[in-house]
C-alpha cells in the first residue's frame, strides 16, 4: 500500500472553496473529506475509511478527526471538529449513534456541506430509536447540513476515489447506484465482474433516508455526465411522489432501473425492521413506477446486467423491431420464444434483405427472422458482419441480437480464426455506429477472456452469456425507445396546487353530495335526480321517459342493496310503489334509519361494466384505478393504476393493460366502446383527485361504457383527514 503524502490540516488554511456548487454536488463529488471518529485501529471503520481513500487514489485533502491521536496513516489528526478548516465538503461520521446529532451541529458550524452517518440504532430499531431519530431530524432542520444515512454503508465516487464505503477495486464505468443496502452494492459489483460489464461511476447508500432521498439522488446522478444509467435497489421511498417526478424527468436523458424489496407481505415486514421504510402496495408501486419510465427488474441478478447494458446501448427506435442472427437453431428458437413471451415483436425482414442474406449465407440458411446462418460462418466469421450490415439496412430492424457461439469460433474450431473474429468485432462497431442500430451479443463464450468480446464491450456493445439476460435487456431497450418517442405526451407527475376545499362535510359523503361534487368538477355522470318524497320520485321517473334505478339515501346505510334500498327498471306506473317499498325495507332492516330521500337515475344502456376509482396512496399520493367492474372486481382481480394527474396516452396504456380492454371492441353481443372517450374520462377523474387531496377514496363502480357514453352507476366519496390541502 502506498500512503499519499498530504499537508497537515494546520498547513491548509481554508479547505478548497465550494464555489457555486450546491451542497448535494459537494456531497456526491467531495473535494475535501473529514473522517470524524478516525481511529488508529485497523479493525475500526474510522481507520478503514482513511485507508480506503488512500488506496482509491483520492487526491484531495483528508482530515482525520480524533482527540486521542496525532497521526493516522501519515496524516496529521485534528483533535476536534471545530479544529477543521472552514468549508470541508463532506464529513464521514464514524461515531456511536448517540453522538451523531451533536456532531452534525458541529459540522455545520465549520461550513461542512454534507455528512455520511454510518451508525445504526435509529428508526430501524423501532421505538427504542425514536428519540435519537427525532434529535437527528432536529439537527438537520436546524443546520441545513445534508445527511446520507444513518445506518448507511457509505458513499462512493469511483472516478475521483472518494471511497467512503471501503469496498476496493470497484471497476470504473457509467453505472451509478443508489441502494439502502451495502450488500446490494457488493452483489452488483460481483455480478458486473462476472458479466464483464461496464463498471460504476458513483454509489450512494441511503440507509434510513433521514435527509437525502432517492428522488434527489436520481436527479443529481442523472445530471452527472459520468452517469450512463441509474440503478436503484429500494425497500421503500420516503417520498414516493417526489421519486416519480424525479424519475419521469431523469429518464428523458438517462435510464433508471429499479429493483424493489419488500414486495410481499413478509418482505414488507423485513424492510420495516431493516430500514424503517414502508413498502406500500406492490400493485400500485409497480404500475406508477413504470408510468414514470423506470425499468423494473424482478431479480437481483438482473439489476447489474440491465443497468449496465442500458448505460452503453442506444434504445430501439420506436416502430422498429428486433432481428435475431444465430449460428444455431436451438439458440434462435429460445431467443424468439423469450422475446415473444415478453411482448417483443420480431421484425418482418424485407424481400430485398432476404435476397442479400440468401446470396451471402447460401441455400441451407434460414433468411426469415430468426436468421440462422446454418454453418456459413464456421470457416469465415467475417460473414457475421456482412449479415449484420444487411439486417441493419432493413428499415424494419431496430436492433440486431446475435445469439449462439459468436466470438468463440477460434476456441471452438481453430485458433487461426482469432484475427478474423477481432476484425469482425471492429467492423460490427463501425456498423452499429454508421446505421445507428443497436447491437447485442449473446455468446456461449461470453464468460471467457476473448479479445473480440472485449473490443465490443469497450465500444458499448453488451456481450452476455445468458439468453434470458439478453432478452431482458432487449425488452428494456424496446420500452425505452417507445418511452422516448412519446416523452412530450406524458405527465411530469407533478401535483397541481390544491383546489379550494369544497364545503361537503367529512367522512363518507351521501350519494347526492358525491354526485354533485364530481359533476361540479366537470365529469359527465349522466342524468340523476335527488328526490326527497315519493311524489318527487314519480315525477323524476316519468320525466326520464325510460326505466330508472332508485337508490335510498340514508346516513345509516352504506351498502344499499343489502338492506333492500335499491330498485331497478322502475317505470312511471310502478314508481310510487317501488319508492315506498325501499323506504319500508330500509326502515325495517336498519334500526333508527333516517331517510333523506332517493336518488333516481335512468338505467344505463347495455355495455361493459368497468371499475374506475381513486385513492390517496400513502407513498405515491393520488392514484387512479381502472379495470373490470361490477361483480367481476373480486373475481378477476383485473385492475391497474396510474398516478394522477396523467395524460390521454397514459390512459390508453392503462386501458390496454387490462382484461377489460378485450371487451371494448364489440366482443360478442357487447357494443363497440369509444376508447378515446373512456381515456378522457379517466384523465378527468385523475385531474379531480390530484387537485383535491381531501379525497381519500373515490369509487365509481360500476361504470357502464356503452355506445352512447360513459356513465357511472354509483358514486362514492370518502373524505380523508388531509385537511391541510397538502399532498403526501
Amino acid at each position: 500500500m502506498t500512503t499519499m503524502a498530504q499537508p497537515s490540516p494546520a498547513a491548509v488554511a481554508p479547505a478548497p472553496r465550494a464555489g457555486t456548487r450546491t451542497a448535494l454536488q459537494r456531497l456526491f463529488d467531495p473535494r475535501s473529506i473529514a473522517i470524524v471518529g478516525a481511529s488508529t485501529s485497523p479493525t475500526k471503520r474510522g481507520f478503514q475509511a482513511v485507508r480506503a481513500l488512500q488506496q482509491a487514489g483520492y487526491e484531495h485533502p483528508v482530515y482525520p478527526v480524533n482527540p486521542n491521536a496525532t497521526e493516522i496513516l501519515g496524516l496529521e489528526v485534528v483533535p476536534s471538529i471545530d479544529g477543521l478548516p472552514y468549508g470541508v465538503d463532506v464529513a464521514l461520521i464514524a461515531l456511536p449513534g448517540a453522538a451523531v446529532p451533536d456532531a452534525v451541529r458541529e459540522c455545520a458550524a465549520v461550513g461542512i456541506a454534507g455528512v455520511v452517518v454510518l451508525a445504526n440504532g435509529f428508526k430501524e430499531t423501532g421505538d427504542s430509536g425514536a428519540d435519537l431519530d427525532a434529535d437527528l431530524a432536529r439537527a438537520i432542520a436546524e443546520t441545513g447540513v445534508r445527511v446520507i444515512g444513518p445506518n448507511t454503508s457509505g458513499m462512493l465516487n469511483v472516478s475521483t476515489g472518494a471511497n467512503l464505503v471501503g469496498l476496493q477495486n470497484v471497476p470504473m464505468g457509467p453505472i451509478s447506484v443508489v441502494t439502502q443496502s451495502g450488500n446490494m452494492l457488493l452483489s452488483m459489483v460481483n455480478d458486473n465482474r462476472a458479466l464483464k460489464g461496464p463498471g460504476f461511476h458513483a454509489y450512494v447508500g441511503l440507509g434510513n433516508q433521514a435527509d437525502v432521498r432517492y428522488d434527489e439522488c436520481v436527479t443529481e446522478l442523472a445530471r452527472d455526465t459520468g452517469t450512463g444509467a441509474v440503478a436503484i435497489h429500494s425497500e421503500g421511498f420516503a417520498d414516493g411522489r417526489a421519486f416519480l417526478v424525479a424519475a419521469a424527468s431523469a429518464v428523458r436523458e438517462k435510464p433508471v432501473v429499479v429493483l424493489r424489496g419488500g414486495r410481499s407481505e413478509v418482505g414488507q415486514r423485513t424492510a420495516l425492521s431493516h430500514t424503517g421504510s414502508i413498502a406500500g402496495s406492490d400493485a400500485v408501486a409497480t404500475a406508477v413506477l413504470r408510468q414514470a419510465g423506470a425499468e423494473l427488474v424482478d431479480r437481483s441478478d438482473e439489476l447489474a446486467v440491465v443497468a449496465g447494458a442500458m448505460s452503453t446501448t442506444a434504445p430501439i427506435a420506436s416502430g422498429r423491431k428486433v432481428a435475431i442472427l444465430s449460428d444455431g437453431g436451438g439458440h434462435a428458437t429460445l431467443a424468439a420464444d423469450a422475446l415473444t413471451a415478453r411482448g417483443i415483436e420480431l421484425a418482418q425482414i424485407g424481400d430485398q434483405t432476404q435476397r442479400v442474406l440468401r446470396d451471402l449465407l447460401g441455400g441451407p440458411a434460414s433468411v426469415v427472422n430468426p436468421v440462422d446462418v446454418a454453418g456459413a460462418t464456421d470457416a469465415d466469421p467475417t460473414v457475421f458482419a456482412d449479415a449484420v450490415d444487411a439486417l441493419m439496412r432493413d428499415p424494419a430492424v431496430g436492433l440486431v441480437l446475435i445469439v449462439g457461439l459468436y466470438g468463440g469460433y477460434h476456441l471452438r474450431f481453430d485458433a487461426s480464426l482469432t484475427d478474423a473474429e477481432d476484425a469482425t468485432a471492429d467492423r460490427l462497431l463501425e456498423l452499429t455506429t454508421a446505421h445507428r442500430v443497436p447491437l447485442l451479443v449473446q455468446s456461449c463464450y461470453a464468460g471467457d477472456t476473448v479479445s473480440n468480446h472485449d473490443r465490443l464491450r469497450a465500444g458499448g456493445v453488451p456481450v452476455i452469456s445468458s439468453i434470458d439476460h439478453a432478452v431482458r435487456v432487449v425488452a428494456a431497450l424496446d420500452r425505452r425507445g417507445r418511452r422516448l418517442a412519446t416523452a412530450s405526451q406524458r405527465s411530469p407527475l407533478t401535483l397541481p396546487a390544491p383546489a379550494p376545499r369544497a364545503a361537503v362535510g367529512t367522512g363518507i359523503l351521501d350519494e347526492p353530495t358525491a354526485r354533485a361534487f364530481v359533476e361540479d368538477a366537470g365529469v359527465d355522470i349522466g342524468g340523476w335526480t335527488f328526490a326527497r318524497t315519493v311524489d318527487e320520485v314519480v315525477t323524476a321517473v316519468v320525466g326520464y321517459w325510460r326505466p330508472c334505478a332508485l337508490k335510498i339515501v340514508s346516513p345509516q346505510v352504506i351498502h344499499k342493496s343489502d338492506v333492500g334500498g335499491v330498485k331497478l327498471n322502475v317505470v312511471g306506473a310502478t314508481a310510487a310503489e317501488n319508492a315506498q317499498a325501499i323506504i319500508d325495507a330500509v326502515t325495517e332492516n336498519v334500526c333508527g334509519a333516517v331517510i333523506d330521500g332517493i336518488v333516481v337515475t335512468p338505467m344505463a344502456d347495455q355495455g361493459v361494466e368497468l371499475l374506475v376509482g381513486a385513492t390517496h396512496d400513502p407513498i405515491f399520493g393520488p392514484v387512479v384505478a381502472f379495470g373490470s367492474g361490477g361483480v367481476m372486481v373480486e373475481a378477476l382481480e383485473d385492475v391497474t393504476f396510474r398516478a394522477a394527474p396523467f395524460t390521454e396516452i397514459e390512459a390508453h396504456e392503462m386501458i390496454d393493460e387490462t382484461i377489460a380492454s378485450r371487451m371494448l371492441d364489440g366482443y360478442r353481443h357487447l357494443p363497440v366502446i369509444d376508447r378515446t372517450a373512456l381515456a378522457r374520462f379517466l384523465v378527468h377523474v385523475g385531474d379531480i383527485v390530484a387537485a383535491h387531496p381531501e379525497i381519500g377514496e373515490l369509487d365509481l363502480n360500476p361504470v357502464i361504457a356503452s355506445n352512447t357514453g360513459i356513465v357511472p352507476v354509483d358514486v362514492r366519496i370518502v373524505l380523508s383527514d388531509n385537511l391541510s390541502g397538502e399532498h403526501a
